[in-house]
C-alpha cells in the first residue's frame, strides 16, 4: 500500500502546483497613468513657419480655396505651458497632418510629442488618428512612446484655443492621458525648457494615479481537466489509506 499511496500523493501535489503556477502567470501588472497638459502652436504663415505644406491635393475641399483633398503638412510645432508662445517651452510636436476628408475639416494626424526638459527630457509619446477640427473636442489614440513612456498607451484630447482663418495659424489646447505599459513608475516631475537638469517647479499639469492589480485563474479546458484529475486522485488517496 505504501508505493501506490506515494504515487497518488505525488500526482496530487503536482496537479495542485500546476494550478497554482497558472494563477501566478495570469496576474495583471500594475500601471500608472499620467496627465499632461500643454499648448501646441501650429504656424503656417510668416517667414519661419512650423508647419510646411509638402503636397497639394488636386480636388478642392469645401470651405477652403487653399487646400485640396490629400494636401499634407510636415510639422515641428512648439509646445508651451500656456497659450503664449513665449511661455516656457516643454517640447515639440513633430510629424505630419493631411486633409483626409472631403468635408474640408478632417485631418489625419501623426505626431511624436517630444518632451525636452526635466526627467522627461528626450522621452516621446506617439499619437495617430483623426482630427476633425470642426469639433470642439477631438480624441486621438496614443500608440506608443519611448524613454519614460516606453510602450505607452492612452489618448489625447485636443481643443482649439484660437485660430486665424486668414493665415490658418492655430493654437491648440492639449490634454494627454498616458499609461506606462512598462510597468514602471512614471515620475511626477514635469518638462521644462532646456535640456535635462533638476525637475521644474511649475508648468505642465502632471498627475499620476496607480491602478491596483488582481490575480485570477483562467478557466480554460486544461485547468479544468487538472482540477478534475486532482479531485479524482484525492478521492483515490483517501480510499487507499
Amino acid at each position: 500500500m505504501a508505493l501506490p499511496f506515494l504515487h497518488l500523493l505525488l500526482l496530487s501535489l503536482a496537479s495542485i502546483m500546476l494550478i497554482r503556477t497558472s494563477a501566478d502567470t495570469t496576474t495583471d501588472s500594475s500601471s500608472n497613468t499620467t496627465h499632461l497638459h500643454f499648448y501646441l502652436h501650429d504656424t503656417v504663415s510668416g517667414s519661419n513657419p512650423t508647419a510646411v505644406q509638402v503636397t497639394t491635393g488636386p480636388t478642392k475641399l469645401k470651405g477652403t480655396a487653399a487646400y485640396g483633398f490629400g494636401s499634407m503638412f510636415m510639422i515641428d510645432d512648439p509646445l508651451t505651458e500656456d497659450p503664449n508662445l513665449t511661455s516656457n517651452a516643454v517640447g515639440r510636436a513633430q510629424g505630419f497632418y493631411a486633409y483626409s476628408g472631403l468635408s474640408g475639416t478632417e485631418l489625419m494626424l501623426s505626431a511624436n510629442i517630444v518632451l525636452t526638459g526635466g526627467d522627461y527630457n528626450g522621452s516621446t509619446i506617439t499619437v495617430f488618428g483623426r482630427d476633425n477640427f470642426a469639433d470642439s473636442v477631438r480624441e486621438l489614440p496614443v500608440i506608443g512612446g519611448s524613454g519614460k513612456f516606453r510602450m505607452a498607451r492612452g489618448y489625447m484630447l485636443i481643443k482649439t484655443h484660437s485660430a486665424n482663418t486668414a493665415t490658418a495659424d492655430a493654437v491648440l489646447d492639449v490634454d494627454l492621458y498616458v499609461s506606462n505599459g512598462d510597468g514602471g513608475v512614471i515620475d511626477e516631475s514635469v518638462p521644462s525648457s532646456g535640456g535635462g537638469g533638476a525637475a521644474p517647479t511649475g508648468g505642465v499639469t502632471s498627475k499620476t494615479t496607480g491602478v491596483s492589480s488582481s490575480s485570477s485563474i483562467l478557466l480554460c479546458p486544461n485547468y479544468v481537466a487538472i482540477l478534475v484529475m486532482s479531485c479524482f486522485l484525492a478521492k483515490q488517496l483517501i480510499f487507499s489509506i
